[in-house]
């Protein structure tokens, strides 16, 4: 179970020409999918069952086939510039209880509208775990700044409202800067412990996980050390 917000919908649109409904601030988006059909078929009935009754408005089927309809899906998250929504993006991932989807919704709005940022939303509401799409236009001086911190407020708010700073993207460079608002200094100290028992010498991206480590192969912008010294190429 997805939902997508008024921003995402017209970008799916734009894509794929679904049929979804226009004018709405957002909708979930159901799916049915498995190893054989006869196990989907049976899925379809009961979702349809569950929706009536919550008394929820009827499903509609979109017009593209489902194949076209995920590769829209999918299209609108990875890459805004194809659908017009923006030139560039973050693409942000953190959890909250499914009980305060809507209210997060409310307030990732309120953050956007505070750092003069939009902000697109498509994420599983089934687990909670969002992926707000930060757009803005890196040919603006001080936009990426701005992008940046609209991301970092939303993160601030899972765990504000009891959830995590990431469901499935991890944390790295990007986020263990947020570790201590979701765990105690003993708990990152178990944490340490438990990685030294495994690289004694921290050789595996040292610094790059923990708020108070140094990660001297690792930045977030730019060319890797490595690179600059000319010892590795992308190329």
């Amino acid at each position: 179970m997805e939902i997508m917000d008024e921003t995402a919908i017209r970008a799916a649109e734009a894509a794929v020409d679904a049929g979804y409904p226009q004018g709405a601030q957002g909708g979930p988006h159901r799916r049915a999918g498995g190893p054989r059909r006869e196990e989907v078929a049976a899925e379809i009935p009961l979702l349809d069952a569950i929706i009536a009754k919550a008394a929820l408005p009827p499903c509609r089927s979109p017009r593209a086939p489902p194949s076209a309809c995920a590769s829209g899906l999918t299209a609108k998250a990875h890459s805004p510039p194809l659908t017009g929504l923006s030139p560039d993006f973050i693409v942000q991932d953190g959890v909250v209880p499914r009980r305060r989807l809507g209210e997060a919704l409310r307030r990732i709005e309120a953050i956007g509208d505070a750092h003069g940022i939009k902000v697109a939303n498509v994420f599983h509401a089934g687990d909670g775990n969002l992926h707000p799409l930060i757009l803005y236009d890196g040919r603006i001086d001080g936009a990426l700044e701005r992008g940046e911190a609209c991301a970092a407020d939303i993160i601030k708010m899972c765990t504000e409202m009891g959830g995590s700073i990431t469901g499935e993207h991890g944390v790295g460079m990007e986020k263990r800067a947020f570790l201590p608002g979701m765990f105690s200094q003993g708990d990152l100290g178990f944490m340490k412990d438990l990685r030294r028992a495994f690289d004694p010498q921290e050789i595996a991206n040292r610094g790059k996980m923990f708020p108070d480590g140094e990660a001297p192969s690792l930045q977030l912008y730019g060319l890797h050390p490595l690179e600059e010294a000319g010892v590795i190429s992308r190329e």
